[in-house]
């Protein structure tokens, strides 16, 4: 039997939906229960002198979307006991957004992650994404999709050996 492995696996999906509609959706379908996982919002994120500072991560999802060459992260836990374990979100500074969940993996066995990354490209309509473990993406889409291009070389060149 397969055990979990004690990190997380990451799913990505890179989308230009960086609307406010779009992220509630995006959280009410995979963490409807969800907890926030700070008590604010800088902007610049971790700036000892921010230049905006929100209470709550409906807020700042306000002032990124409409403000889409800043990048920040955001978190939310899923209190409910399951394999999947939170989602984020990371605003891009060329106007995308990164879809994330973070959940259970049982590596090298990686029917949980496959399974979550193919619902969320689903959800997001997109076929750009990855899946990586405790590893945050870049928050820039061109650089995001040629870490896309470096995993898959690198799967193609791990089948060949």
């Amino acid at each position: 039997m397969d055990e979990y492995e004690g990190y997380f696996a990451d799913c990505y999906a890179l989308t230009d939906k960086r609307t406010e509609s779009f992220i509630k959706e995006f959280l009410d379908h995979f963490v409807p229960e969800r907890r926030e996982t700070a008590d604010e919002y800088e902007v610049p994120q971790y700036a000892n002198n921010p230049v905006e500072n929100f209470k709550t991560a409906h807020e700042a999802v306000k002032f990124l979307v409409e403000n889409k060459s800043i990048k920040h992260s955001l978190y939310w836990a899923n209190p409910i006991k399951s394999e999947l374990r939170g989602a984020e979100i990371f605003f891009t500074d060329d106007g995308y957004v990164i879809m994330g969940i973070f959940c259970e993996t049982k590596y090298p066995n990686t029917e949980i992650e496959d399974k979550i990354f193919k619902e969320i490209k689903e959800f997001c309509e997109s076929d750009e994404g990855y899946i990586t473990y405790e590893d945050t993406p870049p928050h820039n889409s061109k650089e995001f999709r040629e870490k896309i291009k470096l995993i898959e070389k690198a799967r193609k060149h791990n089948k060949r050996s």
